[in-house]
């Protein structure tokens, strides 16, 4: 998948013309980072936002006293620290970390602004990619609050589940190695990670290793009240 693919199939991008999302990865750059790799700081300047390719990433506070609070974690598909490059302090107020091997697209703040001073049009699609992002947003926080642990972690898999790397043609995810990130970012325990997904077996979720197989996602979206279309 190129940056231009990348960019489209995003919720802040998904709406957007296909020939601006063209101009605009012209203006990106993909870059890789290693785990472990600080990807900026609170305080940086924020000249960029970014879109995941492959991997995930970890966005923390810390503390006074140098304990780490994790914010949320995302994954391939997502883009993050959109708010700080628009804000007027013009600085990320978190710190962000790849949690595994990370694939990023850079997408520079440069070039929205030069392109709402050429086409105030293009403001008014910014404004509706944010809405249709804003609601992306908000369907996220309401899979954490309405939602049982075990459905909370399928409709996750049934949003991250996209290769089929199986002779039955099962969906695969490869989670991050330390699954306390994902109890994280669902608001759940880690102890109840492991329980809830045995209790998503009949649902047709299968643990193989790493990676978590879907074998049935009508069956398991149905479970979690999530519209496959």
């Amino acid at each position: 998948m190129n940056i231009a693919q990348t960019i489209q199939k995003t919720p802040l991008f998904k709406s957007m013309d296909e020939k601006i999302v063209e101009e605009l990865a012209g203006h990106c750059h993909q870059k890789t980072h290693k785990k472990g790799r600080h990807l900026f700081e609170a305080g940086d300047q924020a000249d960029s936002f970014f879109v995941i390719m492959t991997g995930w990433v970890k966005i923390f506070r810390v503390s006074r006293e140098g304990e780490e609070a994790v914010i949320n974690v995302f994954g391939p598909g997502e883009s993050f620290a959109e708010a700080a490059v628009f804000r007027d302090q013009r600085s990320y107020p978190v710190n962000a970390q790849a949690a595994t091997d990370v694939v990023l697209v850079e997408v520079p703040r440069s070039f929205f602004i030069q392109k709402i001073e050429e086409d105030s049009s293009f403001a008014l699609r910014i404004l509706a990619s944010i809405s249709s992002h804003q609601h992306y947003l908000v369907g996220q926080i309401e899979q954490v609050t309405t939602r049982t642990a075990p459905q909370r972690i399928g409709a996750f898999l049934l949003q991250f589940c996209h290769s089929t790397d199986t002779e039955d043609g099962a969906l695969v995810i490869d989670l991050p190695y330390d699954k306390s990130l994902i109890s994280n970012r669902l608001n759940i325990k880690p102890e109840t990670f492991s329980r809830a997904l045995i209790k998503l077996e009949p649902y047709g979720v299968e643990t193989q290793g790493r990676n978590l197989l879907l074998h049935d996602a009508k069956n398991l979206a149905e479970f979690c009240d999530v519209n496959l279309t």
